[in-house]
């Protein structure tokens, strides 16, 4: 909120007279207090002369002390009888001269003459004059001193509100700036995830004077209220659309005079900060949000609220056909809208059933975006890598509801893995010397929802139920005849044995396939599927396999490998998963460039797939 700083010039005017009449008043309490403290000091002062002086006379002995207070009493008892008699005669012969002079030249020339007298008698005796300031002045300023702080003690004190450097009024304590941000947070209302609007203030302390009028909660929300510049939102144009969006003109309460006939003033609807429309009312749009919220809220639910800033400002002027029914902006509000969603892809996946899980066929799976490390993919089918990212496209509600409820939950904690060379392993190979064992906590969260699917976690508290063993591993550092791929090899047990490709038949197929056929260009790199030793690494003809290797590993399988162009390793060689064993080609039985991947068990013949997996 903006507050304006210009005022009229008479509240001016009557500004600065309250400030000169408090400035004068002020200083003038100053100076009676700087006289108060020096007259109090000089009476210490005197105090202390006279304790100084008994107390030297104290050293000299009680005795003479006592006859010295006895003949200063039994003395000044006698002077004050002389001098009561003395004054007492002093008063007879002033009345009896004052009865005389009032007979011989009127009562008012005898009040004069006998004023003259008394000033002449006190100007003659100056030791009566010192004595007197001395000890009656104390007095009088300490009593003075006295009233000054009963009339402050008594006096009303009020809480001066201020915004943005500018005064706005007094109040009578700070309740009313609650209760006049209730008032104008009735103007303005919010719901999103937890916006409010809030009066930011300066207060300060100061004692009323008949010049200050506090005010109430009523008058300081319609002075707040006078102060708000609103501005109108622009709403953003599309940078491949190029059609004019007109901007909401607003006029503020001081501008109500000029506002020109054809306009009408309505409550603005903002979402994230776009204009949707204006409406007269907005109660029927309010219980509509507040209905959505109900039927959410239920005893495990902690918040509800939407993922948009829906916002309704304070009533401006606009053109009347900005203007509409509150059932257009609830039919917004309820409508369903086209919004991207991502996936990614990860370990396991295939495209297949990627396309099954979101309600999709393949073909239109193909029809997506897709990108790998910043590349498109053209045929997901055809290339489909952990990590690649999909655009799916599906149908949202515009207004998303966001729940959040207190979860309890447990949850592994994963435990760390040390690795260290062993030169008597080939490269490739790993040996487990401990295992590692997962840890376990129990989680407190406030867990968030927007339509069913979770968007945040606010962990509360997290008490650990046991905690995880580190695994040691040794790796391999021997260097093999021939590379190791560095990549993943796919997401089965074993290693994907091909660099790419895709496969083009499967075991079975109606004519007694024995493994599956994967296609990809001529020269591709074959790695071996799992470390073992090469029984067979054969050429020519070879029952229809071409050029072929068999590799026997430790699970008692063997793996083949056949129609190759060329092999890269010898028989009786140990080899690594990942190792390069040879390039793909057509020899032997082969209508195409692909290789033939066997696994046998046993002396049968399994599924490949239960062991490799490309994606």
């Amino acid at each position: 909120m903006n507050i304006d700083p210009n005022s009229s010039s008479g509240s001016m005017k009557k500004d600065k007279r309250s400030a000169s009449v408090h400035g004068g008043f002020e200083r003038s309490m100053v100076a009676v207090g700087s006289l108060v403290t020096y007259l109090a000091v000089y009476a210490v002062k005197r105090s202390c002369s006279t304790v100084k002086c008994v107390s030297a006379k104290l050293k000299n002995g009680v005795r003479p002390l006592l006859a010295e207070i006895k003949r200063n009493f039994l003395y000044g008892l006698k002077k004050a009888g002389m001098n009561a008699i003395k004054c007492a005669d002093n008063f007879s012969e002033f009345n009896r001269r004052f009865v005389d002079r009032m007979a011989e030249v009127g009562f008012g020339r005898a009040v004069a003459l006998q004023t003259s007298d008394i000033f002449s008698a006190v100007k003659s005796s100056g030791r009566f004059a010192i004595t007197f300031v001395n000890h009656a002045v104390p007095v009088l300023s300490i009593a003075l001193l006295i009233m000054v702080v009963a009339d402050k003690a008594d006096a009303d004190y009020g809480v001066t509100v201020a915004y943005n450097g500018q005064e706005l009024g007094v109040v009578s304590e700070e309740s009313v700036i609650d209760e006049a941000q209730q008032i104008i947070a009735d103007h303005t209302d919010y719901y999103d995830t937890g916006s409010e609007t809030y009066i930011t203030a300066t207060l300060s302390l100061k004692p009323l004077s008949a010049y200050d009028e506090v005010i109430d909660e009523k008058m300081l929300a319609a002075v707040v209220q006078e102060q708000i510049e609103t501005q109108a939102p622009v709403q953003e144009t599309a940078p491949q659309e190029e059609e004019t969006v007109d901007t909401v003109d607003i006029y503020t309460d001081d501008e109500e005079t000029e506002t020109p006939d054809d306009r009408v003033r309505a409550f603005m609807v903002t979402v994230d900060g776009e204009f949707v429309g204006a409406v007269e009312e907005y109660d029927e749009i309010g219980e509509y949000l507040d209905e959505i919220k109900d039927e959410y809220m239920t005893d495990d639910i902690v918040s509800v609220s939407f993922d948009k800033n829906i916002e309704y400002t304070y009533e401006n002027y606009v053109m009347p056909d900005q203007v509409v029914d509150q059932q257009e902006i609830i039919d917004l509000f309820s409508s369903l809208v086209a919004e991207p969603v991502y996936y990614e892809v990860r370990k396991g996946d295939n495209p297949w059933d990627i396309a099954s899980d979101n309600d999709m066929s393949v073909e239109e799976l193909q029809n997506c975006f897709v990108t790998y490390e910043g590349k498109q993919i053209d045929d997901i089918t055809e290339y489909c890598p952990i990590g690649a990212t999909i655009q799916l496209s599906e149908e949202v509600p515009y207004l998303g509801v966001m729940t959040t409820k207190e979860v309890t939950y447990n949850e592994t904690i994963d435990y760390d893995i040390v690795e260290t060379d062993d030169p008597d392993m080939y490269q490739g190979d790993t040996a487990v010397d401990v295992e590692g064992v997962e840890g376990e906590m129990t989680v407190t969260a406030n867990v968030t929802y927007k339509n069913g699917e979770i968007v945040s976690r606010d962990i509360l508290d997290e008490v650990v139920i046991s905690e995880p063993v580190t695994e040691y591993i040794r790796v391999g550092t021997r260097e093999t005849r021939t590379p190791v791929s560095e990549g993943s090899g796919g997401s089965g047990e074993y290693f994907w044995p091909v660099d790419g490709g895709y496969i083009s038949a499967y075991q079975g197929d109606g004519r007694g396939h024995k493994g599956i056929d994967i296609a990809a260009p001529y020269g591709t790199p074959i790695y071996a599927a799992e470390s073992g030793t090469v029984i067979e690494a054969a050429g020519g003809w070879n029952g229809g396999y071409g050029n072929c290797v068999k590799i026997e590993h430790a699970d008692g399988n063997v793996t083949l490998y056949g129609h190759q162009s060329s092999i890269a390793i010898q028989y009786g060689d140990y080899v690594v998963k990942g190792q390069l064993i040879g390039y793909v080609g057509s020899t032997g039985d082969s209508s195409g460039n692909h290789l033939h991947f066997e696994v046998r068990s046993n002396g049968t013949y399994s599924n490949p797939l239960d062991y490799v997996s490309q994606y």
